[in-house]
């Protein structure tokens, strides 16, 4: 009975090889994406990992961005125990000779959970970041800040004498995200010195939520109570000015524990009125001072 059971396992995984063959090289032809298709092959039983990988030193751009692409959902949807191959792979790739596999999968590599990053893959990270010239570095340092990876590294690159001050950003954003007292100081002095507007909550903002520190976060608290109008639209059409209350609003939500008010898919409040879901963000923060902050996610 386990014969026959490691035969028909045999043909099974020689039947999706080909049907992942099929679609990799018809792919390489056409450049076309197939979304039902692909799905298909997600769906299998046996898992595509170990088809994928020859693909991954494919000699054609976006034939290696395809294979990346079924390892980041492939990896998704596997168990948290299982995951490390995936992760590892996806590290791999970031020294790909196309700095668009780089980009792509430093992004993908952020929607994965904290604690989904084993030591092995933390290792990793801390070596990549040894490459000051890497594409797309900024994203690697801010990833390494997430899941608390190379910190000792960077606090030697922090002190750099040749260090650009984008470097010196997001270096500092990365370990104020794991806690370093003097980067947090930094990033608010930072902070204090900008004037609230459009600029400051679409390029600043986020970089400050990322890094999930209360004494930072406070400040984002301060401009929701704000009634300064000094922010506009996304509107071309609307050319008055509002609160930025509302736009910091819509960047704190998703981090606050037990906070009332939600956001949808497209990242903007989750309410029908505006007005009222700005007047109950301020009257929770009031009455939690001491409110939790969501670090488990990018």
């Amino acid at each position: 009975m386990k014969h026959f059971y490691l035969i028909t396992l045999f043909f099974y995984n020689m039947a999706l090889y080909g049907q992942v063959d099929d679609y990799l090289n018809e792919y390489r032809l056409s450049g076309n994406s197939h979304f039902n298709k692909e799905q298909q092959l997600l769906a299998q039983a046996e898992p595509m990992y170990p088809l994928l990988l020859p693909f991954l030193q494919d000699s054609i751009l976006h034939v290696r961005q395809k294979a990346y692409s079924f390892l980041y959902r492939e990896g998704q949807q596997v168990a948290a125990g299982e995951k490390e191959p995936y992760l590892i792979a996806l590290l791999n790739g970031c020294k790909d000779s196309g700095g668009s596999v780089i980009g792509q999968n430093l992004s993908w590599l952020q929607n994965f959970q904290k604690r989904d990053f084993s030591l092995a893959t933390k290792e990793l990270i801390t070596t990549l970041l040894r490459n000051n010239r890497l594409p797309h570095r900024q994203r690697l340092i801010m990833l390494a800040g997430y899941v608390g990876a190379g910190q000792e590294l960077m606090q030697r690159q922090l002190l750099q004498p040749d260090l650009s001050p984008n470097d010196q950003w997001y270096l500092s954003l990365a370990l104020a995200r794991m806690g370093d007292a003097k980067s947090v100081d930094f990033c608010l002095k930072v902070l204090k010195d900008q004037e609230l507007n459009n600029q400051l909550v679409e390029f600043v903002l986020l970089d400050i939520i990322y890094t999930r520190q209360k004494k930072l976060l406070d400040v984002c608290v301060r401009y929701i109570n704000s009634d300064e109008r000094s922010c506009f639209s996304a509107d071309p059409d609307s050319e008055a000015a509002m609160l930025c209350g509302y736009r910091v609003l819509e960047l704190m939500a998703p981090v606050m524990v037990d906070f009332p008010i939600q956001v949808n898919a497209i990242g903007t409040l989750d309410v029908s009125d505006y007005d009222a879901a700005l007047m109950m963000a301020r009257q929770w923060f009031l009455e939690h001072p001491d409110y939790q902050i969501n670090a488990d996610n990018y």
